[in-house]
């Protein structure tokens, strides 16, 4: 994920905290910024394109055990 979508999810939570929390907006900001890319990595996320990619494969691989199938069958 870029920084741009870090920035703007630190600065959407930051957003709601209360008044008295804008002296340290910054600080957690940025902490808001390290625990959200450290949670994003743990997930091990993948891209849409290797999700697509591995479902043409997947649809593939159904076509051929059909026709292995059919071919076991006659």
């Amino acid at each position: 994920m870029d920084n741009d979508k870090f920035k703007k999810w630190s600065k959407g939570f930051a957003s709601i905290l209360p008044e008295s929390a804008l002296e340290v907006k910054d600080d957690i900001q940025k902490n808001l910024r390290v625990l959200i890319r450290e949670a994003i990595q743990k997930m091990d996320l993948v891209e849409k394109s290797e999700v697509v990619a591995l479902k043409e494969e997947i649809q593939q691989l159904k076509t051929t055990l059909d026709e292995m199938r059919q071919k076991i069958d006659q």
